[in-house]
């Protein structure tokens, strides 16, 4: 009983991830949510890799992210388990990510 519901909320994540990736990417979904990301990843792409040093173009940063949680979501739902999308989502630093991964009946 609780591997189905599992399956349909890690489902549900994948397709925030994706929704919100595609957001970041282009207008298409949600034009005005894809607008404040413009807006805010100016600021974002100043503020942390200007830490380093690093001069990163603002819609530049934004697409990696978008395609980034994209990929993420994909491998959420295209997979049996979330393990795959560990990689994608540390990249761009969600480390609560693994809170949401299902898991497998019999499993740990």
């Amino acid at each position: 009983m609780g591997f189905p519901i599992r399956r349909v909320f890690a489902v549900s994540v994948a397709l925030y991830f994706i929704y919100m990736g595609v957001s970041k990417v282009t207008p298409i979904l949600n034009s005005d949510l894809h607008s404040e990301y413009k807006s805010s990843f100016a600021g974002h792409a100043r503020v942390f890799p200007g830490r380093f040093g690093v001069k990163i173009d603002p819609d530049l940063y934004r697409f990696v992210f978008g395609v980034v949680e994209i990929m993420a979501g994909a491998s959420i739902i295209l997979g049996d388990c979330g393990y795959s999308a560990y990689f994608y989502l540390h990249l761009v630093g969600y480390p609560e990510f693994p809170l949401l991964v299902p898991v497998h009946p019999g499993g740990g």
